[in-house]
């Protein structure tokens, strides 16, 4: 059998590069070169919290884009042909459950997550979405967390002229950031602690930041919009501080956009008196499969040589994670 290099969920709290026999190409599926796969703070918390009920002994990765090398009868028929580009979605899907039949494939009841993280992905061709042939492969593999930061757009109905704060531009952040400046948001304010990326939220073109650890964000926000809070606020960094101030900084009728996944075990306090006195709303985000094709649609309007901030090769994936955890760039990519 084939082998090939796979980043695993190995024991708790710890990864390790593992060599695999590469899955079989069954009748729907494909096997994919993986070219770049991009770290999402999911897959760390995956490891350090066990969301999504992660347990050791799992592949890790979703965000992934690559080149088709085989393909089933069933993948051909479909109309994938090898050489194709792609990217992929977290996981394949059946169609056929009650979840699926309702558009909401990304609750499948018999998902089967992919492993992006590797030389290789195998998997059932629900999962894989045709690109352009000129792509670029390292740009294209922001497509999921562009996919996740497009639904936060169409729950959050921003119109236009209605102020926007975004918590935390990391690397989903400074996607979510992209978005806003695409969506009609005005005063569009950053709020990150680290201040190469508050500059970063500068060039991308964010009209105001806050450093959360010199500043007061009530007050600096309360004068940003003239004492009446922002119209959405989006709670991208997963820090408990961050997301306890997010309705304090909240204008009325004002949404709150919780994207950031929380440890399972955090519970926020919250007063549902000062939600009612501003008629205010909560939000939160997963993602779906339906929104693929529009997240490629828009890939060229993404900011992609800001948000990329270091490519490294997969050989060094402990490494990037490690790297990861600093801060220091938005998004980092494995080159598989």
């Amino acid at each position: 059998m084939e082998k090939m290099k796979s980043v695993y969920y190995a024991a708790e709290q710890t990864i390790a590069i593992r060599e695999i026999e590469v899955p079989p190409v069954l009748h729907n599926m494909v096997k994919i070169k993986t070219k770049y796969a991009a770290l999402c703070a999911t897959d760390l918390h995956m490891v350090t919290m066990g969301v999504l009920g992660a347990k050791p002994g799992i592949g890790l990765g979703h965000e992934a884009s690559g080149v088709i090398v085989e393909a089933g009868p069933g993948a051909l028929q479909a109309g994938f042909m090898i050489g194709d580009k792609v990217v992929t979605a977290p996981t394949a899907v059946c169609k056929k459950c009650s979840m699926c039949k309702r558009g909401m494939e990304q609750y499948c009841e018999h998902a089967v997550p992919i492993s992006a993280f590797s030389e290789y992905i195998v998997t059932d061709v629900s999962a894989v979405f045709k690109i352009p042939p000129d792509a670029d492969l390292k740009r294209y593999a922001l497509t999921e967390p562009m996919v996740c930061t497009i639904r936060a757009m169409d729950l959050a109905q921003i119109k236009h002229g209605q102020t926007a704060a975004v918590s935390g531009i990391g690397g989903i952040g400074s996607i979510l950031l992209n978005m806003l400046l695409l969506s009609g948001a005005a005063g569009i304010t950053a709020i990150e602690p680290v201040s190469e990326k508050r500059e970063l939220a500068l060039q991308m073109g964010a009209a105001h930041v806050i450093d959360p650890f010199s500043e007061d964000v009530k007050a600096r926000s309360m004068e940003i919009t003239g004492g009446e809070g922002f119209d959405h606020v989006f709670e991208v960094s997963g820090s408990p501080k961050a997301a306890e101030i997010c309705l304090d900084i909240l204008a009325h009728c004002g949404k709150i956009t919780y994207f950031a996944v929380f440890r399972p075990t955090y519970e926020m306090k919250l007063n549902l008196y000062d939600l009612y006195m501003k008629e205010a709303n909560i939000q939160t985000v997963f993602m779906n499969h339906c929104i693929f094709p529009r997240a490629i649609q828009l890939m060229e309007r993404v900011q992609a040589d800001q948000i990329i901030g270091k490519v490294m090769p997969l050989e060094q994936a402990i490494e990037a994670f490690s790297l990861f955890q600093e801060s220091k760039y938005p998004k980092i990519l494995l080159e598989c």
